[in-house]
């Protein structure tokens, strides 16, 4: 089995890669990315996604251009709403942006991105273990996310967004994740642990 290993980055470093972060990310910030309520980090998640899904490839083939490009949501129905607004009139990988709530009856293989939201462990192993092998990027926001195979993580520290990239993970599911956005990452789980950032 391989062993993964987490690389923390020095404090300057992160602050450094935040501000970078914010420049390729952002742009011009129309608003403060500081999260204080649910409301502002679902909304801030949702930027961020939207960012992210840039500096993601996925293999050729993998999405048909006839469909949508699905967004689906697990567990809290809530992130759908910011998620719906931020992509709206937006394209991905050259589709329209669809979000889906994923209940019982509905299959994430039909999704392109899973964003797991406020989940039970148990429900988010069930949904992990169906998208396995599948070319979806996987992202989420609780804690050990990336432990229990997801590929991005969101979350807060010091009211600031921060997210995590499961390298193994995208690897597995025949996803590319730019080395700009790696390097602007909090923190990097590689699969053999070698270094990330």
């Amino acid at each position: 089995m391989r062993s993964r290993r987490t690389i923390r980055v020095p404090t300057f470093v992160r602050l450094a890669r935040a501000a970078a972060m914010l420049v390729v990310f952002l742009g011009v910030l129309p608003r403060p990315l500081q999260c204080q309520s649910t409301g502002e980090v679902g909304r801030t998640q949702a930027i961020y996604l939207r960012k992210v899904l840039e500096f993601v490839r996925w293999p050729a083939g993998a999405t048909e251009p006839k469909h949508e490009f699905r967004i689906c949501v697990a567990g809290s129905y809530a992130i759908s709403y910011p998620l719906a607004e931020e992509f709206r009139a937006t394209q991905v990988e050259g589709r329209r942006v669809e979000v889906q709530l994923l209940t019982n009856e509905k299959s994430p293989k039909t999704c392109q991105v899973v964003f797991f939201s406020s989940i039970d462990a148990r429900q988010r192993a069930r949904v992990l273990e169906a998208v396995k092998g599948t070319q979806i990027l996987t992202v989420g926001d609780g804690e050990g996310f990336l432990e229990a195979g997801g590929i991005l993580r969101f979350g807060v520290e010091g009211g600031a967004m921060q997210f995590e990239v499961n390298l193994g993970a995208a690897k597995c599911a025949g996803l590319k994740i730019d080395a700009r956005l790696l390097s602007m990452a909090h923190r990097v789980v590689t699969e053999r642990g070698g270094s990330g950032t």
